[in-house]
């Protein structure tokens, strides 16, 4: 077949191309392809937002985007996805990061003692820190051992990989801000629609400009919550990432950032619950194991959509509706009934009390502790 041509010679190479073929031994494809077409209709609500004058000139300016990549589904769990070149995950780079200004015979040194997963001696300590919850049922004494066994004795070091990274202070600086930036928005994303599964290999670093890039989402609409180990937590908002941030942690450019993109979410609640809405009719919806198991449970995986939606549709409105169910299963003897009762559940927050919200659960000690030991909570 010819090409069409206006008399110019056409080039029909295209150059090298990477991707990735993907055969999900568990999860669904179509999620992820889903989840970027809504990330890509985002991206286009934060292109179109408008700058106003006055104090908030400088948040309207920030340079808020998701960074996405194509997902072509072949097949429900196998499909081709495109390749983010120049990434590594958040975890090697923790582990290939050092602190120059600790002494080189220090335990404090280097960062492979965080990213070491076979360190018995790390795992047993948080797994000790966690039995005070699990087992002995107290929770302030699980978050207090938590913070002085693993987070005192394993301190972050991201902060440095900026400064070997990148030599010259310009390319420093906005590094640094595009990781802020791209955490942010990820942050208000991830917590509207549920995305859990959240470990360090799933935050994709470019090693270029520092941007953050999220992968694999199977585990959404709150799906974290139904784990062995429930993902008690809104967004991954750990030490070395607020490490990241600056002197200043999530109090300065990450909270503006994180308050302007849920803004933006929230004026374009009716939008993006249109563009949710098909998961209601969608097969990507069922989380059953088999397939033989999915058409026997459809009336229970539209109601579990429908509740799904009514959820997001609460977080669009300022409603901190992460339900922690170990508290369900867990009678807690730290505390009297009394002090249980929250109702933050059912009220409607500002923007910045949102945030605030968000941000006091992401970094919760006693959230921390309570999540899989393999999420590895002190990187």
């Amino acid at each position: 077949t010819s090409l069409p041509s206006n008399g110019a010679p056409i080039s029909q190479d295209s150059g090298e191309m990477h991707f990735l073929v993907k055969q999900e031994a568990k999860g669904d494809l179509r999620k992820d392809s889903r989840v970027q077409d809504l990330n890509n209709v985002i991206n286009r609500l934060f292109v179109g937002r408008k700058a106003s004058s006055g104090p908030n000139n400088r948040r309207q300016r920030m340079r808020l985007k998701l960074r996405t990549f194509s997902v072509v589904c072949l097949t429900e769990d196998c499909g081709i996805l495109e390749w983010v070149p120049n990434t590594e995950s958040f975890r090697s780079l923790v582990g290939r990061t050092y602190n120059p200004q600790v002494p080189s015979d220090s335990i404090h040194r280097r960062g492979t003692r965080l990213s070491n997963f076979n360190d018995a001696n790390l795992r047993n300590a948080f797994q000790r820190c966690q039995e005070l919850f699990f087992v002995k049922k107290n929770l302030k004494l699980a978050a207090k051992k938590f913070n002085e066994c693993v987070l005192q004795q394993y301190l972050p070091v991201m902060y440095w990989w900026f400064i070997q990274n990148f030599s010259n202070p310009h390319a420093w600086f906005e590094a640094r801000t595009n990781f802020t930036l791209s955490a942010a928005v990820w942050s208000a994303v991830g917590h509207v629609i549920g995305l859990g599964d959240r470990h360090s290999e799933n935050i994709l670093i470019d090693t270029r400009s520092g941007e953050c890039v999220h992968v694999d989402f199977d585990c959404i609409f709150d799906k974290g919550l139904y784990l062995p180990k429930p993902e008690v937590i809104p967004f991954r908002l750990t030490p070395n990432m607020l490490d990241s941030f600056g002197p200043c942690g999530a109090d300065g450019l990450y909270t503006g950032a994180l308050t302007e993109s849920m803004k933006t979410l929230r004026k374009n609640r009716d939008i993006l619950l249109s563009v949710l809405e098909p998961f209601l009719k969608d097969p990507v919806i069922n989380f059953s194991s088999s397939k033989s198991q999915q058409k026997s449970s459809e009336d229970k995986d539209i109601k579990s959509a429908k509740r799904s939606i009514g959820i997001i549709d609460g977080r669009l409105k300022g409603v901190y509706n992460l339900r922690n169910p170990n508290y369900k299963k867990i009678k807690r003897e730290d505390v009297e009934p009394s002090e249980e009762g929250d109702i933050s559940h059912i009220t409607q927050l500002s923007v910045e009390g949102q945030v605030q919200k968000m941000i006091m659960e992401a970094t919760s000690h006693e959230n921390l502790v309570q999540v899989y030991v393999g999420w590895m909570p002190w990187i």
